[in-house]
């Protein structure tokens, strides 16, 4: 079987989906320490030519280090800023109207922790893109280390003997040390697609962006554009 993991973050991007589609089986890990100013608490929609944040207050004095699962919302006004922000940038997109009301429901919902809130995003975007890949919380397992050693934790949890990164975890990943645990690694070879924006395509946006774009062809397009690769995988490098 063949697993991946992440951290609960908001409005995740094209990259988070189409690895979780390309998996046996994806386990959140909230867990982890929620880190200021992370994709954690944002991310960043279109606006006109350009992209900007939106950002989830959280509740932070005297009360870090904690994880994401533990991590409470600082108020709530933001969710109203944050759907008019949205309202306004993609109101005009062909498909605003079948998201914008499944999203906003989720927004104005009372959310007490940024892991719960983020969680249940994804979970509904997944929905949406008719992903079917069965999700895992690590709050219902022994979880233990940090790292690679958590990868192989996660794997054991789960029954799992292959497990799939992106390149974010090039930096710290020990590929061998798994080979040496019985796991085999993947790497998620990930290309940006490029789609119907309105105007000069911007990349990195959230899943959002996508959904209001193109709608349904939103699915096609998340799982077409990455793919699982064995270890040890390097990228290309353009001369």
């Amino acid at each position: 079987m063949l697993l991946s993991g992440h951290q609960p973050v908001y409005l995740p991007g094209i990259i988070l989906f189409n690895k979780i589609a390309i998996s046996d089986a994806f386990m959140f890990v909230g867990h982890c320490q929620n880190v200021v100013n992370s994709w954690h608490t944002r991310n960043k929609i279109r606006v006109g030519g350009s992209s900007c944040y939106l950002s989830v207050p959280v509740k932070r004095a005297k009360r870090f280090p904690q994880s994401i699962n533990e991590t409470e919302i600082a108020n709530m006004h933001w969710r109203r800023k944050h759907l008019l922000s949205i309202k306004q940038n993609y109101g005009k997109r062909p498909y605003f109207d079948v998201y914008f009301p499944k999203l906003e429901a989720m927004l104005m919902s009372d959310w007490a922790t940024l892991g719960d809130m983020d969680i249940a995003i994804i979970k509904s975007i997944m929905e949406w893109l008719d992903i079917r890949t069965p999700v895992l919380d690590s709050r219902d397992y022994k979880i233990e280390g940090h790292r690679t050693d958590m990868i192989i934790s996660m794997c054991r949890a789960a029954g799992a003997d292959e497990f799939i990164c992106n390149e974010g975890s090039r930096s710290y990943l020990k590929e061998e040390q798994l080979a040496e645990a019985g796991i085999q690694h993947y790497w998620q070879v990930f290309e940006h697609p490029v789609y119907d924006q309105g105007k000069p395509f911007i990349e990195n946006l959230s899943i959002i962006d996508l959904l209001f774009n193109v709608g349904e062809v939103s699915r096609e397009i998340v799982f077409s554009c990455g793919h699982a690769e064995p270890g040890p995988y390097r990228p290309k490098v353009l001369v």
